[in-house]
């Protein structure tokens, strides 16, 4: 792996567990065992940082819709999605993008436009995901637009992973339990 990756990955870990701004060049530096300005040489800024996060964030929900696209459409599908999600859960981690959208208004133009666009390729993830399963007849819209039930779906997942974060840590595993029962067509 290279350092540019190591940087990166460990950039992840930084802003689900503590935010955008909870963390430093010097946090990345001493994780990574490289020097301050070995960061500042492929980041010049916090900023550029923030926009290579954003695409590296981009390529794993590209490979994560390629691997869901192997999944039958509907309820398998959907598991898959949130199942996508539970490590982060398990780590006591927040979502990235949601991390990233707390703090998308210290942004500068380009760094908030990058976010918004990550989070709308996930909406459009989900949305094309719970599309192809009302289709299939397996979930149910319960009369929203897909595009409705996607945000809805979002949202419960997101705030779940902060829920996590507290005592007895299960409110994720309880949220997607209940998405699961609520998006089901045969109300499993």
């Amino acid at each position: 792996m290279t350092t540019y990756d190591k940087i990166i990955k460990l950039a992840d870990t930084c802003i689900q567990r503590d935010g955008f701004h909870g963390f430093s060049f010097s946090d990345l530096a001493e994780g990574v065992g490289i020097r301050k300005a070995s960061i500042h040489h492929h980041f010049p800024s916090k900023t550029d940082l923030g926009l290579a996060y954003c695409d590296y964030k981009y390529a794993l929900f590209k490979q994560l819709d390629e691997r869901l696209q192997a999944i039958p459409a509907g309820a398998q599908r959907l598991k898959g999605y949130l199942d996508a999600f539970s490590n982060c859960a398990q780590q006591g981690e927040m979502c990235g993008i949601y991390t990233m959208l707390s703090d998308s208004h210290t942004f500068p133009a380009e760094l908030q436009q990058a976010v918004n666009k990550l989070a709308q390729s996930e909406l459009d993830i989900l949305e094309a995901l719970l599309l192809s399963g009302a289709e299939c007849g397996e979930l149910s819209l319960n009369r929203l637009s897909a595009r409705e039930q996607a945000v809805i779906v979002s949202a419960s997942l997101k705030g779940a992973l902060m829920l996590n974060r507290l005592p007895p840590h299960d409110a994720y595993n309880k949220t997607s339990a209940a998405l699961l029962k609520t998006l089901s067509a045969n109300n499993i």
